[in-house]
């Protein structure tokens, strides 16, 4: 059984971030039907997914489990409206250990390998952090605009603050981070994640869909973010709470 840990500080980078740090095997992309994360009724732990279509209550971008399969109504979740930053954990030639990567999808299809090797995939917004020409947030703006069409996401261009859910993923510990940063910009998010030495890392969908549910060692349950229901999610599944 995999191991996951939840914690909080109001002073990374200056910012309040509530975050889970999961072992890879402990890691799935689900569809929460929509519901809010937060509450019990939710029967998932984990952070919100990526980006929907409210009305059709469809998934708007990447997110799919075992095989490649998307989780979203309809079907949706097999692709995104635009290429995004994408993180898949993969198991080559369907081996034992998974490897993760970043990879820039407008469909999973896409990925150059076969998908009954994917565990688990879901875009959003990269973050850049291996790109060493990205130095303040008028290059990362510049950067989510060419590549992603990051003007179509809330307050990503002009850059605002507001709550910011990410995962990324830490090679030397081999942990997945799941975080919930509050009233952060992307370049700020960016930040806070370059702090917990992630390799890569995607904006999830953000503002009031932003929402985490974590357990403590006790057992006892904790929640944090906005109500809203929403569609997809990054869950934390048999894992040990410590």
């Amino acid at each position: 059984m995999g191991i996951a840990k939840y914690y909080h500080s109001s002073s990374i980078k200056g910012k309040d971030v509530h975050y889970i740090s999961a072992d890879p095997s402990t890691i799935n992309v689900n569809n929460i039907n929509g519901k809010s994360l937060t509450a019990s009724s939710s029967g998932y732990f984990g952070i919100n997914g990526t980006f929907f279509d409210k009305e059709s209550e469809t998934v708007s971008g990447i997110a799919c489990t075992s095989g490649g399969t998307p989780v979203g109504k309809d079907g949706t979740g097999s692709s995104a409206v635009y290429k995004r930053g994408t993180l898949v954990q993969f198991r080559q030639n369907n081996g034992v250990n998974p490897t993760i990567s970043k990879f820039q999808l407008t469909n999973i299809a896409d990925v150059g390998f076969p998908l009954s090797w994917i565990d688990w995939a879901i875009s959003g917004l990269n973050l850049y952090l291996d790109d060493s020409s990205i130095t303040d947030s008028t290059k990362l703006t510049a950067k989510l605009k060419s590549a992603e069409h990051g003007q179509s996401v809330n307050k990503i261009d002009p850059p605002e603050q507001d709550d910011r859910a990410a995962i990324g993923y830490k090679s030397s510990t081999q942990k997945i981070i799941l975080a919930n940063i509050k009233e952060a910009t992307a370049w700020e998010a960016r930040e806070v994640m370059r702090y917990f030495a992630c390799d890569y890392a995607i904006l999830l969908d953000g503002s009031n869909a932003t929402q985490m549910r974590a357990k403590l060692s006790n057992g006892n349950v904790v929640t944090n973010g906005g109500g809203r229901n929403i569609y997809s999610v990054v869950t934390v599944n048999n894992a040990t709470w410590q």
